[in-house]
């Protein structure tokens, strides 16, 4: 198979990666571990950790300056969310800060009014923390939840689309949606999911932990009720940096988990202030979007994407497995989940997937999650500017061996 370019290649041609090895001394990942789980906890450019130690020590030098309100604290948090909203391209008064998604979850379903028999669905795709809190407030009303199955592998985004439209019901009161799962790594077609939703009058709330950064974000355009997106993943922010953006007929009544002084003014108020807490993750999305914008964020989310394309297609030939999803990387972001072959001789070795997970890392320093899926073990791997095919190419040679 001749060479390929970076902007042209053929299905299993690695390729031409612009970053890499050239970007890896930038980050402050150990470079001898073959780190393919950034979408886990993300990871950090050592600028974004250096600027977070740096407004650590200007806090300590002054807290008052920083924790009183109307100092330097308000003004620093509405300065960065300036910067997100241009970003991800909404209205800053829409939005606030919050320290994860699945924080931004809870605030927004602790703060519905939920009736007897309502139902709060979600698909089978949908991340476990959030599992657990939507059947939490769910039993607390007496109502219902309820996961529509969304099996695979999928070819197309319109299977996703009217599976879910068969699955609502005139008692569905919110649809949680995952804009990229987290166990299988699907882009779900939000667009127009949120356009069903709204024309039935369903509330929707769009979980999009893995977007920002990732994919293409324009949260005023998608107009879903409620969007929630970490900053720590893909963006590479700090852990404890996330967004929760509402739309503003839906305002009234949202509010953090945490109530705190300023209950009841607004939104923005609401969240800009939950009590004392380290708002160094938040002020430090400029950082992060700065490190980016340096190489070009467009340039740098479809190297991501090319490479997450390229090795689901390698590994998928490799190990002679069916993919999940279309070979052409359009319905993947920057991670793709991929079956595992030699399933019988795999787990007569290894007990739980979790003893295969530490036989990788301890035998080849292959950082990635093994997921149980459907009763079959599946890799998840992420590709993220540090990433090189050769790291593929490892993790499919270790496999392979184990398997014989």
């Amino acid at each position: 198979m001749p060479a390929a370019t970076f902007e042209t290649r053929s299905m299993y041609a690695p390729p031409a990666a612009p970053f890499g090895n050239s970007v890896i001394n930038q980050w402050g990942l150990d470079p001898t571990v073959v780190f393919l789980n950034h979408g886990s906890f993300g990871a950090r450019p050592k600028s974004v950790i250096e600027a977070q130690h740096q407004r650590r020590l200007d806090y300590e030098r002054q807290p008052l300056a920083w924790l009183d309100p109307e100092r330097g604290g308000k003004p620093a948090i509405a300065k960065a969310k300036q910067a997100l909203a241009g970003f991800i391209k909404t209205n800053p008064e829409n939005t606030g800060f919050v320290t994860n998604a699945t924080g931004a979850i809870n605030s927004v379903l602790r703060s519905l009014t939920l009736e007897p028999g309502d139902e709060l669905v979600t698909t089978n795709h949908v991340y476990g923390a959030v599992r657990q809190a939507m059947k939490y407030l769910a039993a607390r009303a007496a109502g219902t939840y309820r996961e529509i199955e969304v099996p695979l592998p999928l070819t197309s985004p319109a299977q996703v689309i009217s599976m879910i439209e068969s699955g609502l019901s005139d008692r569905t009161r919110l649809l949680m949606l995952d804009h990229v799962t987290s166990p299988t790594a699907l882009v779900f077609p939000a667009k127009e999911i949120i356009a069903l939703c709204r024309k039935r009058g369903i509330e929707i709330m769009v979980d999009g932990a893995h977007v920002p950064g990732m994919l293409h974000l324009d949260v005023e355009s998608l107009a879903a009720d409620y969007y929630t997106g970490n900053l720590h993943k893909w963006l590479s922010a700090p852990s404890g940096s996330a967004f929760l953006n509402v739309r503003p007929d839906r305002q009234t009544g949202i509010h953090p988990a945490v109530i705190s002084h300023n209950l009841d003014f607004g939104l923005a108020e609401e969240f800009g202030w939950q009590g004392t807490m380290d708002i160094t993750p938040w002020l430090c999305v400029e950082d992060a979007l700065a490190y980016f914008a340096q190489f070009g964020h467009d340039r740098v989310m479809r190297h991501n994407h090319e490479l997450a394309t390229w090795a689901q297609a390698m590994l998928c030939e490799r190990w002679e497995v069916e993919p999940l999803t279309p070979l052409d990387g359009s319905m993947i972001g920057s991670m793709a989940t991929v079956r595992l072959p030699g399933e019988a001789p795999l787990k007569s070795k290894f007990p739980t997937s979790a003893n295969l997970k530490e036989f990788l890392y301890a035998n080849g320093r292959i950082e990635l999650p093994i997921i149980d899926w459907d009763g079959h073990w599946h890799v998840r791997i992420s590709s993220h500017m540090y990433n090189t095919p050769s790291q593929y190419e490892l993790l499919a040679e270790t496999v392979l061996k184990i398997v014989g």
